[in-house]
């Protein structure tokens, strides 16, 4: 590892990566990066940190294409000599993510996050820049996962946006991207291969292993940077061979699940000609997404123009006939004419290998026997309605051939005008039928795919979860009696009788217990203070008052009059004066008003309480003094 902090450890940068996925404040991620760095390396982090999301920057969130989403950390100390950057791009995290894979990495067309990170490390670095009234920061370093790691490595490749790389399970560069991208690339593999300027296609009918190789070649010194750790089970490993992408920099492979065999043997038995497939499936996808969005997207693979679709079934039988004499029905029908034939062919020749495939699944215990059956029997279902699609369109076709000649037959005829109605209504009529039929078919594959989900749902899930970055930390820290349960850390005391204890539970307990004591102290001295002021105090300040006025009736009998007139008669010039007045007072004192039990017993649940948080702390401390000093966890304050 080099002398940047956050990648001391492969443990401490997978958790980083991995927290780049929390939807938290910026001053709560800080705070994070700081507990993570000290549970990871048992010392508190040099620098301040300060964060930048790419949320924050408009020229990334205007573009529509991309859906990149990162954070960018400086940690920052003129005193200490820290001056470090860190760029988490995050992974494949929603739909959007998932129509760019199809783009970028399947098609090889797009490179819009790529370019986003590009525009959002410039513009944090200038923003970092700025705060800390630097003129360079002294490193970058890019953080990455899945998808994420295409997206930096890309970059990298492109624009030499970092001085490191590093990246778990990711989705590999791919040489179709950068063909379209890398100007100077692209006119090396034209030279190499003889390609002509003009056929931009060409690339993906050249021998792909040759075509790997003069990548790897071609950018392996810039390649020296990336850093992958990769899971042998995890799911985007098992398509590292698959034409398009290739690997670079240095990796190590890591068993994270040692009960399955992983998936690269099974995808490694497919032939490159499917592949090429299900790439041309994504590039005419691709090319029509960029054109209109998604449902350009379906229209351009299957002929399906969904919005037609969609007001024939929504709108009812008036609307249909509107649609049909709009001619944008015509026109469908047209299209899934051409497009569909190719397509089932296509979709054919991949389910007939779906009993191999899924048979392997099965054998490297991934599925049951019955998930198997059910997997590709609703192949079969998808495949069925892609067949009866085509009959549709087929019988449109001998519908209106039939009508053309049945018009030959009545050209001349009085009643010619009639047929040709009767007839423009019968091929209205099968038209509209078939879209219905389109409709219900597509509905018959959603439920396939539905049944599908509920079957392989938790085998999918198994599959993911060595996609993801927990798998892998617990996998490396099997070795140090140390395990994850989500981003917190997790310590094991090893032996026979196995002891786990969640480190980072147990510090935010006593952590939050002290300041919920710290509360319950305060709260017992404001009441203990509030009763000696508004009833011990309350009661003397009254006493003394009442004290007051008798010495003051005792000393100044005579002013004493006006009262003893307003109380007793005398005549108004009776000489009556008052020479002495005497006062007899009696206070009875405060009943009922002692709280001592009460504090007594408040005070003893807070001592109680510390004695439990305290011997809590001790006992984890003992528990694991042989190979850690737990107590500056416990005792450091983030952001303190």
């Amino acid at each position: 590892m080099s002398g940047n902090q956050l990648v001391e450890t492969n443990e401490l940068w997978l958790r980083i990566t991995d927290l780049g996925y929390k939807d938290i404040s910026k001053e709560e991620f800080a705070q994070e990066v700081e507990r993570i760095y000290i549970e990871e390396t048992g010392k508190p982090l040099k620098g301040e940190i300060s964060v930048v999301r790419s949320s924050e920057i408009d020229q990334i969130v205007k573009d529509e294409n991309s859906s990149y989403d990162g954070t960018a950390i400086h940690i920052y100390s003129k005193e200490q000599d820290v001056n470090e950057m860190y760029v988490v791009s995050q992974g494949t995290t929603n739909a959007d993510d998932w129509l760019y894979n199809i783009r970028a990495m399947q098609a090889g067309v797009d490179t819009a996050q790529a370019d986003s990170t590009n525009t959002f490390v410039k513009e944090a670095q200038k923003e970092f820049k700025e705060r800390a009234s630097v003129e360079e920061i002294s490193s970058t370093i890019g953080l990455s996962h899945s998808l994420a790691h295409n997206n930096n490595t890309v970059s990298q490749l492109l624009n030499g946006n970092f001085d490191e790389v590093y990246s778990v399970n990711g989705a590999q560069s791919t040489y179709f991207q950068l063909y379209k991208k890398d100007f100077e690339f692209r006119d090396e593999v034209n030279k190499k291969f003889n390609i002509s300027l003009a056929d931009s296609k060409a690339i993906y009918s050249l021998p792909q292993d040759e075509l790997k190789t003069f990548a790897e070649a071609y950018y392996k010194e810039k390649g020296t940077v990336i850093h992958q750790v990769i899971s042998s089970d995890d799911p985007l490993n098992a398509l590292a061979n698959i034409r398009g992408f290739f690997t670079l920099g240095d990796v190590t492979m890591i068993d994270t699940n040692l009960d399955k065999p992983g998936l690269k043997a099974i995808i490694d038995k497919i032939p490159d000609s499917e592949v090429k497939s299900l790439q041309d499936f994504a590039l005419v996808y691709a090319e029509g997404f960029q054109n209109g969005g998604n449902n350009q997207g379906i229209e351009d693979l299957t002929g399906v123009n969904m919005d037609v679709v969609d007001k024939i079934m929504n709108d009812g039988v008036g609307a249909a006939v509107g649609t049909y004499f709009s001619k944008d029905l015509d026109d469908m029908i047209s299209d899934v004419n051409e497009k569909v034939p190719p397509l089932l062919e296509k979709v054919t020749n991949i389910t007939s290998n779906a009993d191999v495939i899924f048979g392997e699944l099965k054998n490297a215990g991934y599925i049951t026997n019955a998930q198997k059956q059910v997997a590709v029997e609703e192949l079969a279902n998808i495949e069925k309605s892609l067949k009866i699609i085509e009959e549709k369109i087929n019988s449109i076709d001998e519908n209106r051939k039939m009508s053309e000649e049945m018009m030959k037959g009545t050209k001349y005829s009085p009643y010619a005008g009639q047929a040709a109605m009767a007839s423009g209504f019968n091929v209205m009529a099968g038209d509209v039928d078939a879209a219905i039929a389109i409709y219900h078919e597509v509905q018959n594959m959603q439920a396939s795919a539905k049944r599908l989900h509920e079957e392989l749902g938790s085998v999918m899930e198994e599959i993911i979860a060595s996609h993801g970055i927990v798998e892998m930390l617990n996998a490396l820290g099997a070795s140090k009696n140390q395990g994850y349960l989500g981003n917190d850390l997790v310590l094991m005391t090893g032996g026979n009788q196995e002891i786990k204890v969640n480190i980072s539970a147990a510090v935010r307990m006593y952590q939050e217990g002290q300041q919920e004591l710290q509360k319950k102290k305060t709260y017992i001295t404001k009441i203990a203070e509030r009763f000696q002021e508004h009833i011990i105090d309350d009661y003397e300040n009254q006493k003394q008052k009442v004290l007051s006025d008798i010495r003051n009736i005792e000393t100044n009998p005579c002013g004493q009059l006006p009262l003893l007139r307003k109380h007793v008669f005398l005549p108004y010039f009776s000489p009556v004066q008052i020479d002495k007045v005497e006062v007899t007072e009696q206070f009875n004192g405060l009943s009922g008003m002692d709280i001592s039990h009460l504090m007594e017993g408040l005070t003893k649940s807070l001592t109680d309480n510390e004695d439990f948080l305290e011997s809590a702390k001790s006992n984890i401390e003992q528990l694991f003094s042989k190979d850690r000093d737990l107590s500056i966890l416990f005792n450091y304050v983030p952001g303190g």
